[in-house]
């Protein structure tokens, strides 16, 4: 059962995000997250990281797989839906900036950023997910939505003792801010 929402700044947080174990064991999910099938929208963007998908698309493009290629060249990298933005998928489910090793999808974006060619991460809903930013009635929330495909994250993280605030710490940060993670971790009892 959901815990109600605890505000911090002028963000509300699910209750309960500093009980939930998680932790993404990927070689056993394979980075299902990115590959959901049936999912014609991929992951969410902020309006200001369709520019930066933009930019970087002649960086990113040659690594993405041959369909991804011919995808973004035919419909675009992001689809947009009314006033919301996400990166495009391809039909049979992966977004389209999946890069396999071996079985194990990631994300173009991130390996680029790991090798140092590129200064961004990844999408800001990649990097705080299972989180999710919802918004309703101008009031910013944080919420756990994790996928099917992340049953094995709950024993991972009882086993690591982690919750799923440990482990998109850094993302929160880039969401919100030091000043802000610093009043989650008083206010939730974090170290």
């Amino acid at each position: 059962m959901r815990l109600p929402f605890v505000a911090i700044g002028d963000v509300l947080v699910q209750g309960d995000l500093a009980e939930i174990p998680f932790a993404c064991p990927v070689e056993r999910c394979r980075g299902g997250c990115c590959t959901v099938p049936g999912v014609e929208e991929g992951a969410p963007l902020q309006p200001e990281e369709v520019a930066v998908v933009a930019e970087l698309l002649p960086v990113i493009l040659p690594r993405l797989p041959v369909a991804a290629q011919r995808c973004i060249e035919q419909h675009g990298a992001v689809l947009e839906r009314g006033e919301k933005f996400y990166t495009r998928c391809l039909p049979e489910g992966p977004c389209v900036f999946v890069v396999w090793e071996g079985n194990i999808a990631r994300c173009a974006f991130e390996q680029a950023y790991e090798e140092g060619v590129i200064a961004f991460r990844k999408p800001l809903s990649c990097h705080l997910f299972p989180l999710r930013l919802r918004m309703h009635a101008g009031q910013r929330y944080v919420v756990f939505e994790p996928f099917e495909e992340c049953a094995p994250a709950y024993e991972h993280g009882c086993r690591r003792r982690q919750t799923v605030l440990g482990m998109v710490a850094e993302a929160l940060e880039r969401a919100f801010g030091v000043q802000w993670c610093d009043e989650l971790r008083r206010t939730f009892g974090l170290p």
